[in-house]
């Protein structure tokens, strides 16, 4: 099957250290059972501190694929040992974002959830917790903000009563103040499919075991029933010039300059006519930006002929100016001749916590937009007591304080410092002179 037109979707795997979640991935990537002692996430582990602890530290991305009859292909099938022998088997392929469950490494999870857009986040819960751990509560809250619809796995049932499973559950629902819907049999699935998909409540739960498969089908039969999530926009976003975030940077010596991100709107195409191949990527700290030509792209390991708004590539890029220009996650691919960068933006926020009185003027903190992250202050708070307390909304005009950024109107950011969180959209872009 052409991997051009295979459907992508991608999952956030979230949740405290010690919940089973890189086990999980294990078990369902691997195809094979855990022995009780981790066996299953080994393969997942890209460093030697992350073996010797059984810690994750680093986003680390696996896919399984599902097949046009609904069927699950992983590397427990026969003749499957590449990425690219699963998207050739696969109708729809399913990328988990293995993210951090250690408070040290929130940032880098907060990057995952912004940088890769995840369709749907799955939260491990372990099944022998007397209470839900503050990380899974805060990567709760995070989805949320990003208005990532989410649905809960709770591993190690094997080692628990009926009665522990309930208990719970009734924590998931008290941590969440939403319903909760435990998935026990195949006739919830499409149910359970079909609210996720549009954002509704209650949340699908899946209890599972990873050392003796139990319901272990059930989960897998539920990506299978996984679209998109309703996007009523995706087709004006489709019409839009072209604008890649860069996530990741790499140099191949093969490749030259690679970088690995989300096409956020238009598509990329290798079959473009010769004027419409080059790109603007930047901008640098002084705000510019170089030309480079895209001379190839991949997805899931896999060569491709295009891209298109919403999915995750890879791509190979071309210039001499690229020898003497550093290239780094947060900046953009453009198809316009006159990219802009901004320092100054104004955005409407809603105020979700706040360690003092409320939002003013002078306030700093990590501001982050899709790939985009760097220190702001608020330059001016646009309300009429000067100030935004909890639970309300405003308008604020940020300023970066390093550099210049790329950003567009309507983009979604979140302003985070301390026990201080905020989310909101951009809707004014300021030029100024510095």
């Amino acid at each position: 099957m052409s991997t051009d037109r295979v459907l992508d979707i991608r999952i956030a795997i979230l949740g405290s250290q010690g919940e089973g979640k890189s086990t999980l991935l294990g078990c369902l990537t691997q195809g094979r059972l855990d022995n009780g002692r981790g066996r299953a996430r080994l393969a997942l582990l890209r460093h030697r501190h992350e073996i010797e602890t059984g810690t994750t530290s680093s986003i680390s991305h696996e896919i399984i694929g599902i097949d046009p009859n609904g069927q699950l292909i992983n590397y427990g099938v026969d003749d499957i040992d590449t990425w690219e022998d699963i998207c050739e088997n696969s109708a729809k392929v399913v990328t988990f974002l293995d993210l951090c469950g250690y408070a040290k490494y929130l940032r880098t999870t907060i990057s995952g959830m912004t940088g890769y857009a995840p369709h749907y986040a799955c939260l491990v819960v372990s099944g022998d917790r007397d209470s839900i751990q503050f990380m899974t509560r805060e990567h709760f809250s995070l989805a949320d903000m990003l208005h990532v619809p989410v649905f809960v796995v709770i591993t190690k049932v094997d080692r628990v009563s009926e009665r522990q499973v309930k208990k719970v559950l009734h924590l998931l629902e008290d941590a969440t103040h939403r319903g909760v819907r435990r998935i026990q049999t195949t006739e919830d699935l499409s149910d359970a499919a079909s609210y996720l998909i549009k954002g509704q409540d209650p949340i699908p739960v899946f209890t599972v075991s990873n050392t003796n498969g139990l319901n272990m089908d059930l989960l897998s039969r539920f990506f299978g029933l996984l679209t998109k999530p309703d996007d009523t926009n995706h087709d004006d976003l489709l019409q839009y010039p072209v604008e890649f975030q860069v996530e990741e940077v790499y140099f191949l010596e093969d490749a030259g300059h690679v970088v690995s991100g989300v096409l956020r709107r238009g598509h990329i195409s290798l079959k473009s006519p010769p004027q419409s191949e080059y790109y603007h990527l930047g901008p640098d700290a002084k705000g510019d930006f170089v030309k480079v030509k895209v001379t190839s792209i991949h997805r899931h390991r896999v060569s491709v002929s295009e891209i298109v708004c919403g999915q995750a590539a890879t791509l190979a890029l071309c210039s001499e100016d690229l020898e003497h220009w550093r290239i780094h996650k947060g900046m953009a691919l453009l198809a316009t001749e006159t990219p802009e960068s901004f320092y100054e933006f104004e955005a409407e926020i809603e105020v979700l916590q706040c360690a003092t009185t409320g939002l003013t003027a002078g306030a700093c903190g990590m501001l982050r937009s899709g790939s985009v992250r760097q220190r702001a202050r608020i330059v001016s708070a646009l309300s009429p007591k000067d100030t935004i307390i909890k639970g309300e909304r405003g308008k604020c005009v940020f300023r970066f304080l390093y550099g210049p950024e790329y950003l567009c109107v309507g983009a979604r950011l979140l302003f985070l410092e301390g026990d201080t969180k905020c989310m909101g959209r951009v809707t004014r872009l300021i030029r100024t002179i510095d």
